[in-house]
């Protein structure tokens, strides 16, 4: 997928979400639900508009720093040697970005919906989908396992990316499941903090056992 590509699909889904909104607009009250605490529950109320449009105007802000992005890169870490899963990560954020709008939505119109198994249930299929193409990410400052260690050495970032993606896949794939038949909201968040800091760890371990004099 090229980056005109993944502009234009996430074109189409802000194009989506902006039609959803205005679709729901006319059925819904001045002020909606706009925020859910731990339990699921109602904690924040705002205008209607605000639940409409604030996450269609957070995806154009996104297809401008798809665009960006790449030329703001400095020599060395270029996006263009990996642009194909560049674009395809972009538009995995637009997706992210839709599902959790049509939740919000759905919720302000008067939809029952636990939020929090709802919000755990699309943040672990994005982890999933996003661990199959980690490997595939080369040396940038803009996405993936960005640590002083995967920075400081190519290597050090190919095999951390390797070992990341497959623990994201596996782990994004039963953190799902396991959101959907209700796993508690600290189980999950406890879940998904380990899932992202294990190949953290990997890093610096990784990077503690190159050979002294390939450090420099």
């Amino acid at each position: 997928m090229k980056i005109k590509q993944s502009v234009v699909i996430q074109l189409g889904m802000f194009a989506v979400a902006a039609l959803y909104s205005l679709y729901f607009a006319a059925r819904m009250p001045d002020t909606v639900p706009i925020h859910w605490n731990a339990a699921g529950q109602v904690d924040g109320y705002g205008s209607k508009w605000t639940g409409l449009f604030m996450q269609p105007g957070v995806s154009l802000m996104m297809i401008l720093l798809t665009v960006a992005l790449p030329k703001l890169s400095p020599r060395k870490f270029e996006i263009e040697p990996f642009e194909h899963t560049y674009s395809y990560i972009m538009v995995l954020v637009g997706a992210l970005m839709l599902c959790l709008h049509v939740a919000v939505v759905q919720a302000a119109a008067g939809t029952h919906l636990d939020m929090s198994r709802v919000l755990f249930a699309v943040l672990f299929a994005f982890f999933g989908l996003m661990g199959n193409v980690m490997g595939k990410v080369k040396q940038n400052f803009y996405m993936g396992i960005r640590t002083p260690w995967t920075l400081a050495d190519e290597r050090v970032w190919h095999s951390t990316h390797r070992f990341g993606g497959r623990i994201w896949l596996a782990g994004g794939a039963i953190g799902m499941v396991a959101s959907l038949a209700g796993l508690p909201f600290s189980a999950s968040i406890t879940y998904l903090l380990i899932i992202a800091f294990i190949p953290v760890l990997y890093s610096y371990f990784a990077y503690q056992k190159l050979p002294k004099d390939s450090e420099a």
